[in-house]
């Protein structure tokens, strides 16, 4: 391992440290954690969290993404003084490549929580990382220029062996980041509330007991919120609260679905009174009072839906408007 002049020496060398002094620099040495990495180990994965920064002190390592399996695409290399990781610090966004060691690989990684207390204590770090970032906006416009000019190329079909890329999108955008359970509760809740709202539409223009229909979806409504928050507090399996939270996102839609406290009382009473008794009641007319509630209620779901997962749901959009380009040529 290089001594301690030396690391100085190649710290210089990176473009947002180099305007630290020696003694800055020495601090930082005595905060990070020097290592040795054997040829092929992984510094950082694309797609993963984390937020540590890696210096490369001694060796050399490539950086590439996959955008599908098999599909590497090198970006370009690291030597002496070359780093990777301050980006997701910087943004808190996720690894944007891999990086891999292609030869026995000395490195300093300086953790998230020291990073952010340098930039804070030396402007002149963020600043330099502002300038990197500039660069790289740059070069990412230079990319996609040249894959739209590669556009009209003739492209090899995909092997029918590689896995969905929608589905490694959903595997590392939402379920690595533990977001599929909400996912999973908003979405039960947008289906549910537009099935059941088909369901009563077809009991009533069927009169196929309309009041059972909903007296049933009102009281499942209250039984799955039951069984959901019990179930969430007895059981850690990952599996079953997936199941907790799509019931809990079925039963929220039944109750809303009958939402105001008249609606609940007059579906379970035969004897209903009304202001003028010659007025016969119209149950069906009840119902569709709330039926602008329940757009506005499905509107915000989805809309708060697309925001938290606008990542997915931009890659996916991504993806697919990429394959629909392939099949046309």
């Amino acid at each position: 391992m290089l001594d301690r002049e030396a690391r100085i020496a190649v710290l210089k060398r990176v473009e947002f440290l180099a305007c630290l002094d020696d003694a800055t620099l020495g601090e930082l040495l005595d905060r990070a954690t020097a290592s040795v990495r054997p040829s092929g180990a992984r510094l950082i994965s694309e797609l993963e969290s984390g937020a540590d920064v890696f210096v490369v002190l001694r060796g050399t390592a490539e950086v590439f993404v996959e955008p599908r399996a098999g599909d590497r695409r090198v970006l370009g290399t690291l030597g002496p003084g070359g780093a990777c990781g301050e980006m997701s610090s910087l943004t808190g966004g996720l690894r944007s490549a891999t990086v891999v060691a292609t030869s026995e690989l000395e490195v300093l990684e300086i953790g998230d929580a020291e990073f952010d207390r340098m930039r804070e204590r030396r402007p002149e770090i963020a600043v330099a990382l502002l300038r990197t970032l500039g660069k790289r906006l740059a070069e990412a416009d230079r990319s996609i220029d040249a894959l739209i000019a590669q556009h009209d190329e003739p492209v090899k079909p995909e092997s029918t062996e590689q896995p969905s890329s929608i589905r490694r999108v959903w595997r590392e955008l939402v379920v690595e980041r533990r977001r599929d359970l909400a996912f999973a509760t908003l979405a039960a809740f947008v289906l549910t509330l537009v099935a059941v709202r088909l369901a009563v539409y077809a009991s009533f223009r069927l009169d196929v007991a309309p009041r059972g229909v909903l007296r049933g979806a009102y009281m499942t409504g209250f039984a799955l919120l039951v069984v959901s928050a019990a179930m969430s507090v007895l059981t850690f399996r990952p599996s079953i609260r997936k199941l907790v939270a799509i019931a809990y996102g079925i039963g929220a839609a039944l109750i809303f679905n009958e939402l105001g406290v008249t609606l609940a009382f007059d579906i379970f009473f035969k004897d209903i009174h009304t202001p003028d008794p010659n007025v016969p009641f119209d149950i069906e007319r009840l119902y569709r009072r709330t039926a602008p509630l329940r757009a506005i209620a499905i509107g915000l779901v989805v809309l708060i839906q697309v925001v938290y997962l606008r990542h997915f749901y931009r890659r996916v959009w991504f993806i697919a408007r990429t394959r629909l380009r392939r099949h046309r040529v």
